[in-house]
């Protein structure tokens, strides 16, 4: 990789590193279709989303073809590859971008549509589809922020309308047909254009009708029970299982929940099989129930039951839980699950206003969900509420006030923290064509609930107006607005969606320059909208219908309870299939998880109670920190079912104690780690954890110790490096030990603060271009590499070999290796 010589100079280096577990590798030559899957934000938010998974788990599944990922790279990594002309690669094989047959954005947000603009150009590939030659990859988007594709339409040439898991596999079919016969690009992008669900802007004709592309049956083949497992902490770092897709809530300012229907659950067996698998081949130790509301889902008891049987040492959270939800009965059937923090969302203060939302939640239920969360252990109260909603009143802003200051009696010292964002009116909803609040409105609503909670304890977050602004001009407009945006991007708009990173000036000047009115997909749209010729299923006039109920308060009750009600999306079959699977379940038998328990491997009686391993950590390990080098290991001795002790409480984590942290940048060919167990273990440790463990992190030894022997920080006191090249000389090495102290600033939460590093300096020796360094490990602390090297006027980002050759244990005034200190 041209990058690797500049990665130390960069914030979260391992995000650009590959090569994690699990990671598919595949020989471009030996495949069909090459794709690119690309997620225009940084890699914590990529790898969060589970969409990525299934689809790389689909594709690599096929032997005709591959996938890769790419990822956003941050503003200082996006400098550097400019400065030094390096391109846009993928992270399996560090192939450039543009040497794929397809790149396949996933747009899942508006405001990260700059990004992708940013990942074309550093591949060196052309903005604008008509403008890309028969060299170019076909550029394909897909997500829910293409629903309405039109702001991006001329950057891509084919938009995936819908789910993707079937329609991707009908696309690497016919460009792996077309390339055999030398296919044309043109003949591609016809060909495409000929696929269900699937527009190619270059061909758009509004007569021609875009069906949505949804699966009548969520397979089990199509979930991943391998993921990549990342080396650096993601934004939801755990093992993410799908359990249902769709809502039969009906709200109507909610595009998920009229997108995705029909509702469609997974059978209980199939998600603990997945889960239960998914665990031993990751290492997690949490699972992660998705799907717009977890407790809708009609068998979610006998899912936690199932969970809780196969998957010991491993937590369970419900991200999405209705605030209608948190009954006494379903309260009891939570236990052993996350209880840290519950949300609710009541989107509105009053009734009348989620009436008219087609939200059925009352006050009462409301505050009896907040009073259970508290009475049943939840830490944590989150309430998101919008504000901006069609037919609010001033009543409904105060009604905000007073529902939460009643909230707040109920909970009493209980963390409370209120999330208040814009409405922002969503194509294929009720509310698509309604008016957004103008900024100063959004301004005077936020100014007057601040004011009305300001003595309250309570943690208050809002959304930017003018972020909920953009996000409706791009969710409603035409094909105006890409230029826009590429005016936009050339003005260096970056990661919007990072609230320290927007810049509302960039877009008002681009919107000033390009001369474009961005109010005019804020107000009321009338006439044809851009997305009309998408069908999603549910008819227009269905639409229509809803928002004259919502202004007469006129609620429609939820399908799966009460019916159908002839939304448009659901046939006779897919009625019948809902009305014979959405019925309330009383199973409770734990045979039908289809798990056969597993034998018991009886061992030998073994030595002892406590183990210290030997490991190395070489390559681009070396850009990966000392809490994610944990999280590998702890992740490998799930995999590799060693049967350690866990510590306590609901987050149990395997109990390592590791030795000295090992900065980033540095790699080393001696590191320790002891590992604890409640019974004697006699299994060979080696072998297990490095069938489990990345090749660039191996385990080279391990010894039983004694179970009271001092613990590694302990007994090690003395750090041995080799760094180089370098040029210093004797003199410059006989100044700096002769002096008294060392002063060096380090930056800490109560500010920054001057420490003295000269004791923990234990030798500098030259050896040609290479420094030999001794640092002392000490209880008051110790010194870190490179502090010491920037009183040579070396940089710590300056690309140059750094290894932590020996971690060295004092005992008896000599120096030794931790093995050795007292083993049995």
């Amino acid at each position: 990789m041209k990058l690797e010589k500049y990665l130390s100079s960069v914030e979260k280096p391992g995000r650009y590193i590959g090569s994690e577990y699990n990671g598919e590798v595949k020989d471009h030559k030996n495949v069909g279709v090459t794709v690119a899957l690309c997620y225009p934000d940084l890699y914590e938010i990529g790898m969060s989303n589970y969409g990525i998974h299934i689809l790389y788990h689909l594709i690599n599944s096929r032997d005709d073809a591959l996938c890769e990922r790419v990822f956003a790279v941050w503003t200082d990594c996006e400098a550097i590859m400019r400065a030094h002309h390096i391109p846009m690669v993928s992270l399996e094989t560090a192939t450039p971008l543009s040497e794929f047959d397809i790149i396949g954005f996933s747009l899942e947000y508006e405001l990260t549509f700059s990004n992708m603009l940013s990942i074309l150009d550093l591949a060196g590939i052309p903005f604008f589809a008509e403008q890309r030659g028969e060299k170019d990859p076909l550029v394909i988007g897909g997500g829910t922020a293409v629903y309405n594709p039109e702001p991006v339409a001329l950057f891509l040439d084919a938009v995936v309308i819908g789910e993707g898991e079937e329609v991707i596999e009908e696309i690497i079919d016919a460009i792996k047909d077309l390339k055999k016969k030398n296919g044309t690009r043109e003949e591609m992008l016809k060909t495409l254009n000929s696929i269900s669900g699937v527009y190619v802007p270059l061909y758009h004709n509004r007569d021609k009708v875009v069906k949505r592309r949804y699966l009548r049956n969520l397979k089990p083949e199509m979930y991943p029970t391998a993921p990549v497992v990342p080396y650096v902490a993601i934004t939801h770092d755990r093992l993410t299982i799908e359990i249902m897709r769709g809502c039969t809530q009906g709200c109507r300012f909610c595009q998920a929940g009229f997108f995705s229907r029909p509702v469609r659950e997974i059978p209980v067996a199939d998600i603990v099989d997945i889960a239960t698998e998914g665990i031993r081949r990751t290492g997690w130790d949490e699972v992660s129930l998705l799907s717009l509301s977890a407790s809708d889902h009609t068998r979610i008891r006998q899912i936690i039951e199932g969970l809780q049987t196969n998957l010991s040492q491993t937590a369970i959270s419900l991200p999405s839980l209705r605030g209608d939800s948190i009954t006494e009965d379903f309260a009891n059937a939570l236990k052993g699950v996350r209880r840290s923090s519950l949300t609710l969302a009541p989107e509105a203060g009053s009734e009348k206003l989620r009436q008219s939302m087609n939200k059925d939640s009352s006050d009462d239920t409301i505050l009896n969900s907040c009073e259970g969360a508290l009475k049943h252990g939840w830490k944590k109260l989150k309430l998101y509420f919008m504000i901006g909603l069609p037919h609010e009143t001033s009543m409904d802003i105060e009604s905000i006030i007073e529902l939460v200051k009643r909230i707040r009696r109920i909970t009493g010292r209980m963390a409370l923290k209120i999330s208040i964002s814009p409405f922002v009116p969503k194509p294929h909803t009720p509310f698509e064509r309604v008016a957004q609040d103008s900024l100063r409105l959004l301004k005077e609503k936020e100014r007057s609930i601040r004011n009305g909670l300001d003595s309250q304890r309570i943690d208050i977050s809002w959304r930017n107006p003018a972020v909920s602004f953009l996000e409706a001009v791009f969710s409603r407009g035409d094909r105006s607005l890409a230029k826009v945006i590429e005016t936009a991007w050339r003005m260096g708009s970056r990661f919007e969606e990072w609230s320290e990173e927007f810049d509302f000036s960039i877009w008002k000047n681009a919107f000033e320059e390009t001369g474009i009115d961005p109010d005019s997909f804020r107000t009321s749209l009338t006439g044809e909208l851009p997305w009309s010729f998408i069908d999603t299923g549910v008819e227009t006039t269905y639409l229509e219908s809803e928002f004259q109920k919502a202004g007469k308060g006129i609620m429609t009750p939820n399908c799966a309870k009460s019916g159908c009600t002839e939304c448009g999306v659901c046939d006779a079959e897919e009625r019948k299939r809902i009305e014979s699977t959405i019925v309330p379940s009383v199973q409770t038998d734990n045979s039908q998880y289809g798990r056969k328990k597993r034998k018991q491997i009886m061992v030998s009686p073994l030595s002892k109670k406590r183990i210290r391993v030997q490991f190395s950590k070489l390559g681009v390990l070396r850009f990966i920190s000392h809490l994610d080098t944990i999280r590998l290991i702890s992740r490998a001795i799930r995999r590799a079912q060693i049967d350690v002790a866990y510590t306590k409480g609901y987050r149990k984590r395997p109990r390592v104690a590791f030795g000295p942290p090992l900065s980033i940048g540095t790699t080393s060919a001696r590191e320790y780690f002891d590992l604890l167990f409640e019974q004697p273990f006699s299994g060979n440790i080696v072998a297990l954890l490095n069938n489990a463990l990345p090749e660039l992190l191996c385990i080279h030894e391990a010894v039983p110790v004694f179970i009271k022997s001092p613990s590694l920080s302990a007994i090690i006191s003395l750090l041995k490096y080799r760094v180089g090249p370098v040029a210093v000389s004797d003199e410059q090495i006989r100044a700096l030990i002769a002096r008294d102290e060392l002063m060096v600033k380090r930056h800490k939460t109560e500010g920054e603060v001057e420490v003295d590093i000269r004791p923990f300096i234990h030798s500098i020796e030259r050896d040609g271009d290479y420094l030999n360094i001794g640092i002392r490990f000490l209880p008051q602390g110790s010194v870190r590499l490179d502090e010491l090297l920037s009183y040579f006027d070396v940089s710590p980002f300056e690309e140059i070999m750094k290894e932590r050759v020996a971690v060295l244990a004092e005992k008896d005034g000599a120096f030794v290796d931790p093995l050795d200190f007292e083993h049995i």
